[in-house]
């Protein structure tokens, strides 16, 4: 809003100037001399005085009173010391520079408190010197805008900022602002933590900088079609961090407008969704996995019935033997459950195994070797391999007789890609070869070997059986899973 006096035009600070310049005559004349002066001090919006060189008030309007809630007439006479003591110090420094220099002093900004009043108060200052005829300074025009909300307004908005960079730098996101034309000109922390980029950089000011090559032509596309069209952006983009690797971000860009609708500047955040891709490639793995498993599970099952179904001499005696092995695999797979189809530790799937047989015989199996973690096809056809040997153990074997025992050990070659097992019976029965091949001698001769593609070796001395098997555990590694 702007008000005419006299044809001079007022529009807050920048024409207070304009109106202490352009009156000095005015100014320096009483004021029931000049009624045009006197309309301008009744109805200004803003402060007005005239001091003497030795700073007493001449002419003050009941705008600039409100500083210290003295009347007009209290301040005609009285210096600035006697009416408003805590400013006097600066109001005297400023009038001697003025009458040392003869040049005016613009833009001081001076606070103060009535004792009538709680509210500190702020105003912005002019001070023109008035030239008499031959050049002598007469006096000092001074014009006073009130700031005080102006200045309440920019504390509250300087401290909403803080507040909103305090909330920014303390989420797990890389956050930015660009005024209305995209510009960017603050980051949160964590952009520059990401980037390892410093705030003087130029490129650190350049969100599309740090694209990767695959995002950078529908990002620059994007970003500036949101810029013409004034409307959000949200896209999944590539940023390159300070370790040169390039991470997906989940990209979403939205205007700030006012209360006009024009904006007036954007936010743009940078959310980290390499989790959830590692996520969603596990699920994708397992499942393809699963289905894999799935087959494979039915297959063995499948060979299991059938091989079951040739030795069984009854019905009662294949359920009972199918039942058995079923369990067996029914264990790998809760392993392999539990570790998300990661594969499973060679000592676990032992001991689980093997529990049934050493309750009472603890002392009698000994399982010993290096961590080793098997593929879910070593897990499954290992664990059925295992469960032969340790069920023909407690029938006709070390297990069979008090003093047996069983010795499980195994070990890794070289480069850590062979596995080699050995399961060895000691102080059972004298071992008879026999020219009948049972469901176990397949399985540890012909399937487990077929399936890993290892070597075995049975050896059916008197002392005691004897199995080794080796292969290569070379394919798991080559499976591994994205963290």
């Amino acid at each position: 809003m702007r008000i005419s006096l006299l044809g001079v035009e007022l529009a807050f600070s920048a024409d207070l100037r304009s109106l202490v310049e352009r009156s000095p005559s005015l100014l320096g004349l009483a004021l029931d001399q000049q009624p045009a002066l006197q309309l301008i001090y009744n109805t200004a919006p803003i402060g007005l005085a005239f001091l003497s060189p030795d700073c007493r008030y001449l002419q003050i309007n009941q705008r600039l009173t409100e500083i210290c809630g003295i009347s007009i007439e209290g301040h005609l006479g009285r210096t600035v010391r006697d009416c408003v003591p805590a400013l006097a110090d600066s109001v005297e420094a400023i009038v001697s520079s003025i009458m040392a220099t003869g040049q005016p002093v613009v833009g001081i900004e001076v606070k103060g408190q009535r004792t009538d009043q709680l509210e500190e108060r702020s105003w912005l200052t002019y001070w023109h010197p008035l030239h008499g005829p031959n050049g002598n300074i007469l006096g000092i025009n001074v014009a006073a805008e009130e700031v005080t909300e102006r200045k309440r307004v920019e504390a509250a908005l300087q401290a909403s900022e803080k507040q909103f960079h305090t909330l920014a730098d303390s989420i797990p996101q890389l956050v930015w602002m660009a005024e209305a034309d995209g510009k960017i000109f603050w980051f949160n922390g964590h952009w520059y933590d990401y980037t390892g980029k410093r705030p003087g950089d130029v490129e650190s000011h350049d969100w599309q900088a740090l694209l990767a090559p695959s995002s950078l032509h529908e990002g620059k596309y994007r970003w500036a079609q949101s810029l013409r069209a004034g409307s959000a952006l949200e896209m999944e983009i590539l940023l390159r961090g300070k370790d040169g690797e390039y991470r997906p971000f989940l990209t979403r860009v939205v205007p700030l407008r006012d209360a006009s609708g024009k904006i007036y500047r954007w936010i743009g955040t940078h959310i980290d969704i390499s989790e959830q891709r590692r996520r969603e490639e596990h699920i994708r793995f397992v499942i393809e996995e699963l289905s894999h498993r799935t087959k494979n599970l039915l297959s063995v099952v499948m060979a299991v019935a059938n091989q079951t179904a040739q030795t069984a001499c009854d019905v009662k005696q294949y359920q009972a033997r199918f039942s058995d092995r079923l369990r067996a695999l029914a264990h790998c797979h809760d392993l392999l459950v539990r570790d998300s189809w990661h594969g499973a530790s060679f000592e676990d799937l032992l001991t689980g195994q093997l529990k049934p047989f050493r309750e009472g015989n603890a002392d009698r199996v000994t399982i010993s070797g290096p961590p080793v973690v098997l593929s879910p096809d070593a897990v499954q056809n290992l664990g059925l391999a295992i469960h032969e040997l340790a069920t023909n153990a407690s029938k006709y074997g070390a297990l069979s007789v008090p003093d047996g025992k069983v010795l499980v050990t195994w070990k890794q070659g070289e480069g850590d890609e062979k596995l080699s097992l050995r399961w060895e019976e000691s102080g059972g029965p004298p071992v008879v070869p026999s020219s009948r091949k049972g469901f176990g001698h397949i399985v540890i001769s012909e399937i487990v070997p077929r399936a890993l593609g290892g070597k075995g070796v049975i050896n059916c001395a008197p002392t005691g059986l004897c199995w080794t098997f080796e292969f290569s555990n070379r394919a798991y590694e080559g499976k591994v899973i994205p963290a």
